[in-house]
């Protein structure tokens, strides 16, 4: 069989994503079971103002300094608004996290060959998303926006109906021991439970590039409008980690940086797994807010910075 075979190929880029991307997902992992381990549940709390754009600018910055992947930012902020955080910082933080944080940048800037301008650009596209989300929410209530159980009211500590002992999910300390044992269980835990949706990334991007004749590609390359929306449905369907996704992006170089962009900033705030848990955990009008809103401002803003000649 020649080296040039389609399947040496395609075994050859799965391997090249996931070898280059699974040292970040591993750190993500071990940063995010730290995080659980040793930040009290009332950190975030203690900081918030009272000012509206105060409260936003401290969810965008929380963000930065308690990373959360999109897996488990959903139940976290679930249990911030039962607690009474203002929803304008917790919706900031609900989309900020699982990208602007010091491992996912870092992860963009090497996936990117150390192009400083990729990580700004992306930072900048989740960052404004976010916000605007978060200035929407106005003077809304938690109980507004939150699906709560019955009996449970604002400002209580709810039982999570994702997180239960034993549940394995990684995401959360139940046992209340922060010893390495527990915390390299829960990195493990959330080590395996992402580097499926990296494979799964992996695979279907290393199979886009193979079997797709090279005329099709190059009509998705040479239209800005058609390859960041179908790289913006990849993101969406392959639910690939934020820790990796860059390195799926990094593979697509033929396509145009708006394409690649796109797919790295709407897949921490919009996939599969995420769409599930926004209609479980609030009420529907606001799920479709949070899938739809993002989804036509990441594409607008790929699109105008492609056609001003900004990006990369």
């Amino acid at each position: 069989m020649e080296l040039t075979s389609p399947v040496i190929l395609f075994a050859s880029l799965v391997a090249a994503i996931v070898i280059e991307a699974a040292p970040f997902l591993l750190l993500g992992s071990l940063v995010a079971a730290l995080f659980e381990a040793f930040v009290p549940e009332k950190a975030i709390e203690r900081f918030i103002p009272g000012n509206p754009y105060l409260q936003v600018a401290s969810g965008l910055f929380a963000g930065m300094l308690l990373p959360t992947c999109e897996c488990g930012v959903v139940p976290v902020v679930r249990k911030f608004l039962a607690r009474g955080v203002p929803p304008r910082a917790a919706i900031a933080y609900l989309f900020a996290a699982p990208v602007l944080n010091p491992v996912v940048l870092v992860s963009t800037w090497v996936a990117f060959r150390f192009e400083g301008e990729m990580v700004f650009w992306r930072a900048l596209m989740v960052g404004a998303t976010a916000a605007g989300l978060a200035l929407a929410m106005a003077e809304a209530r938690a109980s507004d926006i939150l699906k709560l159980p019955k009996g449970i009211a604002i400002g209580t500590s709810p039982s999570d109906p994702v997180h239960t002992p034993g549940c394995g999910c990684g995401h959360c300390s139940h046992d209340g021991k922060p010893g390495v044992v527990s915390i390299l269980r829960h990195t493990g835990s959330e080590f395996l439970d992402m580097f499926r949706f990296l494979f799964i990334g992996a695979v279907l991007a290393a199979a886009f590039k193979t079997l797709i004749p090279p005329g099709m590609m190059q009509s998705f390359a040479a239209s800005a409008p058609l390859s960041v929306g179908a790289m913006m449905l990849f993101a969406i369907v392959s639910s690939v980690c934020s820790e990796a996704d860059a390195f799926v992006a990094a593979g697509f170089s033929a396509l145009p940086t708006a394409a690649q962009l796109a797919f790295t900033a709407i897949g921490p705030m919009v996939d599969l797994k995420l769409i599930g848990m926004f209609f479980a955990t609030f009420r529907n009008r606001v799920a479709v807010a949070f899938i739809v809103v993002p989804i036509v401002l990441i594409y607008l803003m790929a699109i105008i910075f492609h056609q001003a000649g900004v990006l990369p």
